[in-house]
């Protein structure tokens, strides 16, 4: 898990990453990177070249405010799940059309870092895939936030994750695509099945993914692939 801290406060920011770190800790979650910055463009350049899963932004900065960033970041990658960071509580009403997962007060960073953690881990889901290795049948889980995209080679399909991995199983895409849409999965071509939240830009005959990574676009596709991401990026804003 990576997380960014952004506040021009570098003491606050510290504060920032220790409580997260303790609370991590406490729901038995440790492997965290946390990378600070004390001015946005600096966090933009983290979200840019580093799969950022979670985001700690302070709502008052100078030349940048924290709903201008939570704009920009958004743009580009709307998985980016964004939790403000304020001395203001009567900024909570209008952090809400920024679609924040959580707000947290500095003046109840305990208390409100505890919850804003908790709700993190439980909206990283996990999904359950049902399929064959070999003979045998078997459960498989994975959590969607890490997967980038699946490919399928005649019966075999091959699951790329963020961290490198690649795992085998045996199934249809076809099924895997039905089970996998309502998560926000794009079929971009008849052998590969996408990740959304990982797609950077899409070009004239490739996807672009956030790791670097180009795969073909379907003939005559690159219309519908690009409305199923704007739907998408529509719906993630909303809920």
């Amino acid at each position: 898990m990576v997380i960014g801290i952004c506040d021009d406060n570098r003491e606050d920011a510290i504060r920032i990453q220790q409580e997260v770190c303790k609370c991590l800790k406490l729901f038995g979650e440790e492997k965290t990177i946390t990378m600070i910055s004390e001015d946005g463009r600096k966090l933009l350049e983290n979200c840019r070249t580093k799969m950022v899963n979670l985001i700690f932004l302070d709502l008052e900065m100078p030349e940048c405010n924290g709903f201008e960033l939570a704009e920009q970041i958004y743009d580009f990658n709307p998985a980016i799940k964004i939790i403000f960071v304020s001395n203001h509580e009567n900024m909570v009403f209008d952090s809400y059309e920024y679609a924040p997962l959580w707000f947290v007060r500095k003046s109840f960073m305990e208390r409100d870092m505890l919850k804003a953690v908790q709700k993190y881990l439980k909206t990283e889901s996990k999904v359950q895939i049902w399929c064959k290795d070999g003979e045998k049948s078997k459960d498989i889980w994975f959590c969607i936030n890490e997967v980038l995209y699946i490919e399928c080679r005649g019966h075999t399909l091959f699951i790329y994750t963020k961290n490198e991995e690649c795992h085998k199983i045996y199934g249809s895409l076809k099924s895997l695509e039905e089970k996998l849409l309502v998560y926000g999965f794009i079929r971009i071509h008849k052998n590969f099945l996408v990740n959304a939240r990982c797609v950077k830009e899409i070009g004239n005959r490739t996807v672009c993914l956030l790791d670097g990574m180009e795969l073909d676009i379907g003939k005559n596709r690159r219309k519908q692939i690009k409305q199923q991401l704007e739907n998408y990026k529509g719906g993630r804003r909303m809920c």
